[in-house]
C-alpha cells in the first residue's frame, strides 16, 4: 500500500492511497470483514482514514451501522 499527501493545482491537499493487487484481492475475498485504517497523525492529518469494501453501498452501510449514531455526519 502507498500512502501519501499530494498538493493539487487548486491548492488543496489530496490524500493518495495506492492499493496493491494483494490489498484488492483481500477486499474482494472478504467484503465487510476487511478494512484499511491509516493513522492520520502519521500522515499529518487531523483525522484517521478508513477504507472499507462491500458488494453494494447497502452492504457497507450494514457493516458500519454499529458505529453510526446521533453525532455521525455524512458529507
Amino acid at each position: 500500500m502507498i500512502k501519501a499527501i499530494a498538493h493539487g493545482t487548486d491548492g488543496r491537499d489530496i490524500l493518495v492511497i495506492g492499493l496493491s493487487f494483494g490489498n484488492l484481492s483481500k477486499f474482494r475475498a472478504e467484503p465487510g470483514d476487511t478494512y484499511i485504517r491509516i493513522d492520520g497523525a502519521e500522515m499529518g492529518l487531523p483525522m484517521d482514514v478508513m477504507i472499507i469494501s462491500g458488494e453494494t453501498e447497502a452492504d457497507m452501510a450494514e457493516t458500519l451501522k454499529g458505529g453510526i449514531g446521533a453525532d455521525t455526519n455524512e458529507r
